[in-house]
């Protein structure tokens, strides 16, 4: 009877044991997993180290086209392409590179923090970019002088009138040995003021910052020729009631003929 309880107590035992080793080895699972970068949550910005950024705000009469671009050396060129090549074959394709750069720009409409007329726009990322395509290892002779671009655009829509365009830089600057921006108008757009603050007075269109200087925010105030929306309203109210004026003016014509006609 003894030995038949202590076989019980071995085998309970043994199976608690067992489940609670279970338990522990998915709670580290999961434990790692969250420390580490999930395969859909890895992009471009988790690989490369040392790049410098150019971002440019082109405002034009209709749109403003925001682009962000990275210039990389020779080793992080070779890094990117090597993390673009989704199937390993030592090649990178157009479709590979713009399906590996979209996933990026998904990061960065979360990183780089954009208000349109003090109301929060999010940034749709297109147009990817990725140069040079093709092998993921340099031949010897370009091994040294191997540079890359990345870049990616996003338009925001604009109606005619006045208009204050912010963004809020949250990428992970460190890995950036330099920050160019630039802020330009085409025809039919005025810039009253741009620069690196909340409220620029000046038309600071070109400037730079490193890692340990990022501004907080950067401001364009512009005036876009054209109607507002509200403007146009009037307008098309305006001409609605004119016309019906001119119908009214119309019929009351033709009655005072007719009546004219019975007389």
């Amino acid at each position: 009877m003894r030995r038949r309880t202590a076989s019980v107590l071995v085998a309970v035992t043994s199976r608690r044991f067992g489940v609670a080793l279970l338990v522990l080895a998915v709670l580290g699972a999961v434990a790692l997993s969250g420390l580490q970068p999930s395969t859909a949550e890895a992009h471009l910005g988790h690989v490369v180290l040392r790049a410098e950024r150019y971002l440019k705000l082109d405002v034009g009469p209709q749109s403003a086209r925001f682009v962000v671009s990275l210039t990389l050396g020779a080793d992080e060129t070779v890094r990117v392409l090597v993390a673009a090549d989704a199937d390993e074959d030592g090649e990178v394709t157009p479709s590979e590179a713009e399906a590996y750069v979209l996933e990026w720009g998904r990061a960065l409409s979360e990183e780089l923090l954009f208000e349109l007329d003090g109301e929060p726009f999010g940034l749709d990322f297109s147009e990817p970019w990725l140069d040079p395509l093709g092998p993921t290892v340099p031949a010897p002779s370009m091994a040294e002088s191997l540079s890359g671009v990345v870049e990616l655009v996003a338009m925001i829509p604009l109606d005619g009138g006045r208009h204050i365009l912010r963004w809020r830089d949250r990428m992970d600057v460190s890995r950036f040995d330099r920050t160019d921006v630039v802020v330009s108008a085409q025809p039919g757009v005025t810039l009253h003021a741009v620069g690196p603050s909340e409220h620029p007075s000046d038309l600071d269109e070109r400037f730079a910052y490193a890692s340990h200087d990022v501004p907080e925010v950067v401001t364009a105030i512009v005036e876009v020729a054209g109607l507002s929306p509200i403007e146009r309203a009037l307008v098309f109210v305006a001409v609605g009631l004119t016309a019906m004026l001119v119908v009214a003016a119309w019929i009351a014509l033709a009655l005072r003929r007719r009546r004219g006609d019975a007389a």
